[in-house]
């Protein structure tokens, strides 16, 4: 019998609290792309107010936009970055804009290359390269950003480009009230307990770690042919409640919606705590992938010394633990020491380190969008 597509499946079997869940979706959607567009308008007019670097104001005082991730980012980077920088720099005013992923930072900057919306824009480590292709990035005057000298070698760019900001891993991530049986390998995912009940929103960076994982642990070369790791994904897409979750997949999580995902380890950890342990993420026993966030000097700004000042801040030591002793990701500057209860529930822990699946992200980057075209079309669309 012909699987279901999983939005046939979702609705065929909605809960009451779904139900009212699913109804809301579309006014929230819509609140949040108005709210959205209001701010990239704002950061837009900011941005564009005068080339000499000045935001228009008087004493000199400027604004600079950083374009980065939406919700628990979003929080734990105003609270330890964006605030602390403002305060030790108060000629300088930082606007932040939300955004999903770094294919919609990658969209936005095309179409606005000669007045970019973003002074400075985080951007996943497999899409980055594209962006310092296309010159969307300018590469980063050394002498202006003192703190690429006191990161960890992994987090340096080779061209000049901009360094990581954040070293996170891909998890499982499972609801422990709904969940009898914590899962501890990928093989799990595809555990007739969890069929119906699994969120993954696949069609991205986690799909294609995903992939590198799926290839070690079926003794095959991403490199060479990913057709085992697809192979084994179909198999997978009839138990698959959703492929995109809303409003993301640890909310869906927490909310029993779904009992098993695929996600980032930083989030759920901090969902953990904010969900007082209903949201557990798990590092598989086969190991799993890094993912690396890039903090970026966007081409053309108006207010570059400035920007560089900021990037220099976000990679700084003070920063950089302040951030991930609240939101959960590695350090990237060597002269970071995180608590040791927080380093165990990061990606810098020993059996995190320990268990990391070599990538050759440079690589990939040329592959990137056609893994997840494929994921797409052979597994959420097949």
């Amino acid at each position: 019998m012909p699987s279901q597509r999983p939005s046939q499946r979702l609705s065929s079997r909605p809960s009451a609290r779904l139900s009212q869940r699913l109804s809301l979706r579309p006014a929230l959607a819509t609140a949040a792309v108005l709210t959205s567009t209001a701010l990239l308008a704002t950061a837009c007019t900011s941005s564009a107010t005068s080339p000499s670097g000045s935001s228009g104001g008087s004493g000199g005082k400027q604004t600079i936009t950083f374009m980065g991730f939406y919700g628990t980012f979003q929080d734990a980077f105003t609270k330890t970055v964006i605030k602390p920088f403002e305060k030790a720099n108060p000629d300088i005013t930082v606007t932040y804009v939300p955004i999903q992923n770094s294919s919609e930072v990658l969209a936005k900057l095309r179409a606005s290359t000669a007045r970019p919306v973003a002074d400075v824009a985080l951007m996943d480590s497999s899409v980055a390269p594209t962006a310092n292709k296309e010159k969307l990035f300018a590469p980063l005057d050394a002498s202006k950003v003192p703190n690429l000298d006191r990161l960890v070698d992994s987090a340096k760019s080779k061209d000049g480009h901009g360094p990581a900001v954040t070293f996170d891993s891909l998890s499982i991530l499972y609801n422990s009230k709904n969940v009898k049986k914590a899962p501890t390998s990928w093989n799990d995912l595809w555990n007739a307990e969890y069929k119906d009940k699994l969120a993954m929103p696949i069609a991205d960076t986690r799909g294609v770690a995903l992939i590198i994982a799926l290839e070690k642990l079926l003794h095959a070369d991403y490199k060479s042919d990913i057709n085992p790791a697809i192979d084994k994904l179909k198999t997978l897409s009839s138990a698959v409640q959703t492929w995109q979750p809303s409003p993301d997949v640890y909310t869906a999580i927490q909310s029993g919606d779904a009992d098993v995902a695929v996600g980032w380890n930083a989030r759920g950890q901090y969902y953990k705590d904010s969900s007082g342990g209903v949201v557990q993420p798990v590092l598989p026993k086969e190991g799993t992938v890094t993912q690396v966030n890039t903090i970026n000097l966007v081409n053309n700004s108006a207010h570059t010394a400035a920007a560089q000042k900021f990037i220099d801040y976000a990679i700084g030591a003070e920063a950089q633990k302040a951030f991930d002793d609240e939101a959960f990701y590695a350090p990237v500057n060597k002269d970071v020491q995180l608590a040791a209860e927080t380093k165990e529930r990061t990606q810098a822990s020993a059996e995190q380190r320990k268990n990391q699946i070599p990538v050759d992200w440079n690589w990939l980057t040329t592959r990137y969008t056609d893994w997840v075209d494929r994921i797409k079309r052979e597994v959420i669309g097949g």
